[in-house]
């Protein structure tokens, strides 16, 4: 298989993972995240996550650029038993998927990822059918949703998060991606970034979800940044708006008694700055390297053991950090 050719292959793959993510987690949001079916679907949308991370490591390390947009997807929200069937069929087609792209790439690394992928398809398959057969008719019954306990103006708040921690995950994804072992190792730290930030979009979503309000996903857009400075000064900016937005969100008089969602807010202002904390200490762990790049003279020879792939000097996180 010719590498462009891969290449597409493997950002059709990662844009269908990406799909069932986000499939799975509206469901979740939906129904609960705290309850039985919640809980399984938010546990496969994380199975989903790993796929999705496996792929789009495989496409940065090819110094490729990873698609972030999330492909179409088989949705029928009607119920919980009809949204069971559509992803049993989106399954299903999966593992026929993987197992006819295993059998033709030539890399038998690759080969096993998309083995393994297929084998979690069938997982994912047979645990939705379980799903379907426990509901049995009840599982039939429209979704039906309360009157929203906050106000328009709050909800569209809440949706302007999600829209905005959405785009903070899939950068840090996307940067984690490219930039993976590059310059300084940003590519660990900034996919457990996106984690947090997915944990702080599931405290909006849910609010919404809950009272039927739209999830709509709609791709925002990430930095593209091919230099790893600045895809982390972006980074940086995006995380240090979230901390204001989150402080003045905490600070609304309609908030002041939902003790729940103030004690996530208090959490998300916290946490945020400690990931400012972190983008800071990579950004200029990465300005250093790049510095001391310049500095090398071109007749010096870097020993083997004290060299990254590109000739520069190898870090690791500890002891760029001074913790190793």
């Amino acid at each position: 298989m010719e590498r462009d050719e891969l290449l597409e292959m493997l950002n059709e793959d990662l844009k269908d993972e990406h799909a069932s993510i986000i499939r799975y987690l509206i469901h979740a949001y939906q129904v609960g995240e705290d309850t039985p079916l919640g809980e399984m679907l938010l546990s496969t949308a994380r199975e989903e996550m790993w796929h999705m991370n496996w792929l789009g490591d495989e496409i940065g390390e090819m110094g490729a650029e990873p698609v972030m947009e999330k492909g179409p997807f088989p949705h029928d929200p009607v119920s919980n038993a009809s949204l069971l069937r559509s992803y049993i069929e989106w399954e299903d087609n999966l593992v026929k998927v993987y197992a006819d792209q295993a059998e033709q790439v030539e890399s038998r690394e690759l080969s096993r990822i998309l083995q393994q992928l297929g084998l979690e398809s069938i997982t994912h398959r047979r645990r939705f059918q379980m799903w379907l057969d426990k509901l049995g008719p009840e599982g039939e019954e429209p979704f039906e949703f309360e009157e929203g306990e906050f106000t328009p103006d709050m909800f569209d708040r809440f949706k302007r998060e999600v829209d905005e921690q959405y785009k903070l995950v899939l950068q840090h994804l996307r940067h984690a991606f490219v930039f993976e072992e590059i310059d300084c190792p940003t590519g660990s730290e900034l996919e457990l970034t996106a984690m947090r930030h997915m944990k702080h979009l599931s405290h909006f979503a849910e609010e919404l979800g809950e009272n039927g309000k739209e999830l709509a996903f709609d791709y925002p857009g990430v930095d593209l940044s091919d230099v790893v400075e600045a895809a982390l000064k972006s980074d940086i900016e995006l995380t240090d708006a979230a901390r204001d937005r989150f402080i003045a969100l905490s600070q609304d008089p309609e908030l002041a008694e939902d003790t729940d969602l103030q004690i996530e807010l208090d959490t998300m202002v916290t946490r945020n700055g400690l990931l400012l904390t972190v983008l800071d200490e990579l950004l200029e762990a990465a300005a250093e390297v790049a510095d001391a790049k310049v500095d090398v003279p071109d007749d010096v020879e870097v020993p083997v053991e004290d060299a990254s792939e590109d000739g520069g000097p190898k870090f690791t996180v500890g002891s760029l950090r001074g913790t190793d």
